[in-house]
């Protein structure tokens, strides 16, 4: 890698590889931009109801309202190779 932060080739490439090599890049930063929308709308918040456990109330997704981790978290921190076992106010 140079100080500019790109891996040299010194394989000639066809302008039909160069193009593929771009779209797959631009396709691939899109892909991650809609994980990160994803994960910011699921997110915890306090679930609002009567707890005898103050120190540790409910949490709910404050978009799907599922009780925390909801669905999509869990499926996409599987899916990123995190832990299976999250704490309750990850």
């Amino acid at each position: 890698m140079n100080h500019e932060g790109y891996v040299p080739i010194r394989t000639r490439l066809a302008i039909e590889d160069l193009e593929f090599l771009a779209e797959a890049r631009t396709e691939l930063l899109r892909f991650t931009e809609l994980g990160l929308r994803l994960l910011d709308l699921h997110q915890p918040r306090d679930a609002g109801g009567i707890t005898s456990d103050t120190a540790h109330p409910i949490l709910r997704c404050r978009s799907c309202m599922w009780r925390w981790p909801c669905p999509t978290f869990r499926a996409m921190s599987e899916s990123f190779g995190a832990s299976r076992d999250l704490p309750e106010s990850a």
